[in-house]
């Protein structure tokens, strides 16, 4: 088990965006059209995309910077309160005529009715790209990770991207991907790129039918990009880890789903968190297993504390196994 009592500095580069939600009942379908009628009673508006990565990092007591490029409107100027709440340094570079991305979603009950959509998926300017990196090698030798965050909304451009890893790599300072779309060729270099098996299957063009393709795949992503690490996420069966040229499949912990919003966010910041502390890879992804576990038994977009996986009784259950073990060691 990882040491939770020290705190890692990591930067997230990535595509901010706000996750909206517009809560209330739906009893009626409405006269002038035949579509049902939510009353509103509650709104609320918190940080998506990378910025729920963020929430993730800061509930686990990491301290979080961010880069990254909005618009110059009245989202862009919500989005910096929300990272002003939870003191997250930020260096945010404002685009003219650029979108700030928000999502919307109508909620009545406990099932999402609607969602709508306000953002620019075009790549961020040449400019703005040379300044997040000027600003990336004054700061380098702050952080002991970083995080990239691609939702494909323009901000890690290929270029960006290369720069980044090269750039970090050079500083021995490890980055962790969460990907997007199936072109992970300017991933190069990563310490580690965390696909699910779909997103696996479509980069690797191996379908991931049984152990020994699933085997196939983590070879094949490592030595295609090169990676320190190779895992890939298989939802309630748990994480796939290459260990020495062999297939180690760790299981998620025994659980009851509510919500899976947001849960590849919370992968990221676990394993980015433990690793920036210089974990192995196996207790990086076991402590994530324990965290995403916590926020599954969530609703929307949540985070997980250190307090809440030290009181979760799957927690308290493994470390009562290693105690005894220990005991039998000695």
């Amino acid at each position: 088990m990882i040491d939770i009592e020290k705190k890692p500095k990591i930067l997230v580069i990535g595509d901010l965006m706000i996750d909206s939600y517009l809560m209330g009942s739906c009893d009626r379908i409405a006269t002038d059209a035949p579509i049902p009628v939510v009353d509103v009673t509650k709104e609320e508006s918190v940080l998506g995309g990378a910025g729920n990565v963020i929430r993730n990092l800061t509930s686990l007591g990491a301290k979080v910077s961010v880069m990254s490029v909005v618009g110059n409107d009245d989202n862009a100027k919500l989005l910096k309160h929300l990272l002003d709440e939870i003191q997250t340094k930020s260096f945010l570079i404002e685009q003219k005529g650029r979108k700030t991305s928000k999502k919307t979603r109508i909620v009545a009950g406990n099932s999402q009715v609607f969602r709508f959509d306000h953002e620019s998926k075009n790549n961020i300017s040449f400019d703005n790209v040379k300044s997040l990196y000027s600003k990336l090698v004054e700061k380098i030798k702050a952080y002991d990770a970083i995080l990239l965050a691609d939702y494909g909304k323009g901000v890690l451009t290929k270029d960006f991207t290369e720069k980044i890893i090269a750039y970090a790599n050079k500083n021995s300072v490890k980055t962790i991907v969460d990907p997007y779309g199936s072109d992970y060729t300017k991933y190069k270099g990563a310490t580690l790129i965390i696909p699910n098996k779909e997103e696996a299957q479509a980069v690797t063009n191996i379908e991931i039918s049984n152990d020994d393709k699933l085997l196939e795949a983590l070879k094949a992503i490592k030595k295609e990009f090169d990676t320190e690490y190779a895992i890939i996420t298989l939802a309630e069966e748990g994480i796939a880890v290459l260990k020495e040229n062999k297939l180690s499949v760790m299981p998620t912990v025994p659980l009851e789903v509510f919500d899976v919003t947001g849960s590849g966010d919370t992968v990221l910041a676990s394993i980015g968190f433990s690793l920036g502390l210089n974990n192995s890879i196996y207790d990086s992804v076991e402590f994530a297993n324990l965290a995403t576990g916590v926020v599954l038994r969530k609703t929307g977009t949540a985070t997980v504390s250190i307090e809440e996986i030290q009181s979760d009784q799957v927690y308290l259950d493994r470390k009562l196994i290693e105690k005894n073990l220990a005991c039998k060691v000695k």
